[in-house]
């Protein structure tokens, strides 16, 4: 698959997860003005970071998509990762607003007040929130993708928080004339950011390693050697094998010697099978055989 048809399908995908995005951020911000509930409140600011999120992931893979030129011609993985820990840090951010609202609610307990409204949002936009999870889980398996990662791991985030939010807040509204009842909504925002907390660090630190220059996995060198081992009658040397990463991406490059007597016709069938199956067997990797005379540096 291309780098622009791939992209093409993410941007799909991040347009419509933007639109529940923003509906839902006028929806709650609308149970808000309803309601006295930190729990609530602090879902719209949540929420407003999360629209800002996948706004920046959209942009970004929209403008690669649109680039008239090849200045993305080894992909956009460098690109996806950072967005991908700029996502987690702003979920971090968001955790440690929402935990200094439940505490604050803590010291000053009070019966929430209009809550049904931001009950029923939140059951709709679990629900939504597991399908679009869903949806990204299909798509990052055709193609992977760090951004597409970034938003599965956003969208469970959100859908699991709204699940917790919400059943919170049923139950203190069931219970609501008792007063330990009023301590639901800081717990349930609590453990909310529990969620949020995870799904951040899950984001930053499978990101973190594709942005440093790094050996690839032991498991793909030797999938690289042992392709070089079956194809041990096509060269005649193996002068030197690098390979690097940039996000979901490997490229090889393989520097052989063959027979200086063979015809450049011959070499490139023997180049042409050889990396077909290195490709076959390793997916998203772009391999490129060279052939040479001497030593590579």
């Amino acid at each position: 698959m291309s780098h622009h048809g791939s992209s093409g399908t993410r941007e799909s995908s991040l347009k419509f997860a933007l639109a529940f995005c923003f509906i839902d951020l006028v929806l709650m911000g609308s149970a808000a003005l309803m309601s006295n509930s930190v729990t609530i409140m602090g879902d719209v600011l949540k929420e407003s970071t999360d629209t800002l999120s996948v706004l920046a992931a959209f942009l970004t893979i929209r403008a690669v998509r649109r680039s008239a030129t090849h200045q993305f011609s080894y992909g956009i993985g460098k690109l996806e990762n950072l967005v991908s820990i700029t996502i987690g840090v702003i979920m971090m951010a968001c955790g440690v607003f929402v935990t200094v609202r439940a505490l604050h609610h803590f010291s000053h307990p009070e019966m929430p007040e209009g809550t049904q409204a931001g009950i029923a949002i939140f059951a709709l936009y679990a629900c939504i929130g597991y399908w679009i999870w869903g949806r990204n889980k299909r798509i990052i398996s055709e193609q992977p993708s760090a951004i597409m990662e970034s938003q599965a791991r956003l969208w469970f985030s959100k859908a699991s928080f709204d699940v917790v939010m919400g059943s919170g807040l049923l139950l203190a509204l069931i219970f609501r004339q008792d007063q330990w009842s009023w301590y639901i909504d800081p717990i349930a925002s609590l453990v909310g950011v529990l969620f949020m907390f995870h799904a951040a660090w899950g984001m930053a630190s499978s990101s973190v390693g594709d942005l440093l220059d790094a050996t690839i996995e032991e498991s793909v060198q030797l999938k690289i050697m042992r392709e070089l081992v079956t194809h041990i009658d096509s060269y005649e040397r193996i002068h030197k094998v690098r390979a690097r990463r940039s996000g979901p991406n490997v490229y090889v490059e393989i520097f052989l010697e063959f027979n200086p007597t063979d015809l450049m016709g011959d070499v490139q069938k023997r180049i042409d099978a050889l990396r077909a199956d290195l490709e076959s067997q390793i997916p998203g990797t772009d391999v490129s055989v060279r052939p040479t005379a001497s030593q590579v540096a």
